[in-house]
């Protein structure tokens, strides 16, 4: 499927409303206001599951509050983790606490650079290390772990392990639910259609996901494009068939980067 940058993400499970989140998730988001803007989303999103949203939320405010690492060296490996993992949610909601945390809007930045682009410290540069690595679930050299065991205790190592973990859940959750950032409105978004007819392999999902917009031709099985331009609010559905579309003969692209005169 082709991606729309310029259309704010529809949800695939929308954020839920603050007034129907449980008493004690209300109260969780306003005792943890020091953590700086930009949860409002995370925690409706986690409030769909309570007991689950509890049990992220404490391991969240342990790495936070009660952790070894110190807040400089977590806010690092989060914006890395995030960049690697391309969460850009989670990149630009720590962006606030890792300054807080003594990150230079330079040193922010090059998070979501290659290593080499700034002069990190040996230890930063180690960190870094780690968590490309651990991002990609690829095993830390020997030369490397005992880079990171004379920099850190071994709690520290252990912490550094599980913050990495932790944010690499929080960021594939978010990004496969198209979660939005709390500055973004999900507004439905006006797509055009394009269909190849030729690499379509008639598994019909498209029909079945929008009746409207297409159609399944009984001489040929293949599929026939009834709305090249459907209304938006077909946008959630049309996003599900290409999504669906084994063939990957459907694409879809925002009406301001079409030939739509």
């Amino acid at each position: 499927m082709t991606k729309t940058p310029a259309l704010a993400p529809v949800p695939r499970i929308p954020p839920l409303p603050l007034a129907q989140w449980p008493a004690s998730l209300r109260s969780l988001l306003a005792d943890s206001h020091q953590d700086g803007p930009g949860r409002k989303n995370l925690f409706g999103t986690l409030a769909h599951h309570p007991a689950l949203a509890h049990a992220w939320l404490s391991l969240a405010r342990v790495l936070t509050h009660e952790g070894t690492l110190g807040h400089r060296r977590r806010e690092l490996i989060v914006l890395r983790v995030s960049h690697r993992l391309d969460a850009p949610y989670v990149h630009r909601r720590h962006r606030t606490p890792a300054a807080a945390a003594g990150l230079t809007s330079e040193e922010i930045d090059a998070t979501a650079a290659a290593p080499g682009s700034h002069a990190w410290t040996d230890e930063d540069r180690t960190l870094l290390e780690a968590a490309d690595l651990l991002a990609a679930n690829i095993p830390v050299p020997q030369s490397l772990w005992d880079r990171l065991a004379r920099a850190l205790r071994p709690e520290q190592l252990v912490e550094l392990l599980v913050l990495t973990g932790q944010t690499a859940s929080m960021c594939t959750t978010l990004n496969v639910l198209r979660t939005p950032s709390d500055s973004e409105a999900p507004r439905p978004s006006s797509l055009a259609v394009l269909l190849d007819r030729e690499r379509c392999c008639s598994a019909g999902h498209c029909v079945g996901a929008v009746p409207e917009v297409f159609e399944q031709d009984e001489s040929d099985g293949r599929v026939t494009l009834l709305l090249p331009d459907p209304e938006p609010c077909h946008a959630a559905e049309l996003r599900l068939a290409a999504d669906l579309c084994p063939s990957g003969a459907i694409t879809l692209v925002a009406h301001e980067e079409s030939a739509r005169p």
